[in-house]
């Protein structure tokens, strides 16, 4: 992508700020700062007389309306640079959602970023988001006591990280703030990069010692890598976030997660003071119960194998925010209308009087760049007029 024109647009993106648009959605989100998750989760204010709702198409289809491609956007700064301020104002003009427009420049280096920090590679290709090689690391489990705990300034994978950032910071103006990266992944996510999904789940009925020791290890790198994080920055350690697919049911019981994950989460969330989010794509509802005994813990994600009635009833008097999110065809691109505002009143319904938010996210190409955006963008404006 041509990087002629970076001037221009943070000059277009400068111009949104002081909107009254802008400042009506910036009123929907409780503060943010230093924030580099995969995408923005904005934590809904107090008090709001709607739902405020977010449209977050994937970089897959992102990369469509753009014509970059997906392998030098997570690997060359000025492609990535270029790309986000484009994403930023195209959100802001044609979605009429809730995400305001902003000057931070948040780097996200892929879902197997905090695996390839132990030497995984990640696999990238023109049209398709980045992912971990299938091999694990730790075939074998005495492998665990020579991994070595990966350093933020010379991990190889960082390497690239600070080229990119630098080459970033080089080409914005003053004004507009490059973030490093977060580690996301919770520690079982990264224990089961590490390890493989079918070995640590017989591990845990088998060796229960060693999958202790591999949570232990994973804790206690982030730990490390998150300080050196916040020196390089500059800034206190911000709030943490856990990504957590790995984490739902049937593939673990809630005496599963209570034994062997639920610990290290509560550990972190001391580490960080809060966890701002808690994220599964999986089925969690049986498992509220426990994640709710995590100190601090400010909105977790309500996925649409989680049952949301149920979800209520479990969260209500937690103080908990819930981010409901859509499955991207049922709800949004292959509804009809009718679909859709019916969801969305039930949705409404439902989550009356706790903190809520929607989120629309998943959303690929499926028929054509043009029909597929004609479609979101109606979805957005059913939601504006039902949530807004």
């Amino acid at each position: 992508m041509k990087v002629n024109n970076v001037e221009a647009l943070s000059e277009e993106i400068r111009g949104f700020l002081q909107t009254d648009e802008n400042q009506r959605r910036s009123k929907l989100w409780k503060p943010q700062t230093n924030n580099a998750e995969a995408y923005w989760h904005g934590r809904p204010q107090e008090g709001l007389d709607g739902i405020p709702f977010t449209v977050e198409p994937e970089h897959e289809m992102w990369a469509k309306i753009f014509g970059f491609g997906l392998d030098e956007y997570y690997t060359q700064g000025p492609t990535y640079l270029v790309a986000d301020l484009k994403m930023k104002i195209y959100r802001f003009e044609n979605f009429s959602d809730g995400t305001p427009i902003g000057k931070d420049i948040s780097l996200w280096m892929g879902a197997g970023f905090e695996a390839s920090l132990f030497g995984l590679k990640q696999v990238y290709t023109k049209d398709k988001d980045p992912w971990i090689g299938r091999e694990p690391l730790l075939k074998n489990k005495s492998d665990l006591d020579k991994l070595v705990t990966p350093d933020f300034y010379h991990a190889p994978v960082m390497l690239q990280v600070h080229q990119m950032y630098e080459d970033m910071k080089r080409l914005s103006d003053d004004d507009f703030s490059v973030i490093m990266p977060e580690w996301c992944r919770g520690p079982f996510g990264l224990a089961c990069h590490l390890r493989g999904m079918d070995h640590i789940i017989i591990d845990m009925q088998e060796d229960p010692e060693f999958v202790h020791a591999l949570m232990r290890f994973t804790t206690e790198a982030r730990k490390k890598w998150t300080r050196q994080r916040a020196e390089f920055m500059k800034v206190s350690i911000q709030v943490g976030s856990l990504y957590n697919d790995e984490v739902n049911v049937p593939l673990l019981s809630p005496q599963l997660y209570e034994k062997f994950i639920l610990p290290y989460e509560i550990e972190l969330s001391k580490f960080y003071g809060i966890i701002s989010y808690w994220h599964s794509c999986g089925n969690t509802t049986s498992l509220h119960s426990l994640i709710r005994c995590i100190p601090h813990l400010q909105m977790i994600h309500i996925s649409p194998w989680t049952d949301l009635e149920q979800s209520v009833a479990n969260l209500a008097d937690s103080g908990i925010a819930l981010e409901v999110v859509l499955h991207p065809l049922v709800d949004v691109q292959k509804a009809t209308e009718e679909k859709m505002r019916s969801h969305l009143t039930h949705v409404r319904s439902v989550t009356e009087g706790i903190p809520t938010t929607v989120r629309a996210d998943g959303l690929q190409v499926i028929s054509s760049v043009k029909e597929d955006l004609a479609k979101i963008k109606r979805w957005a404006d059913i939601a504006q007029s039902i949530l807004g």
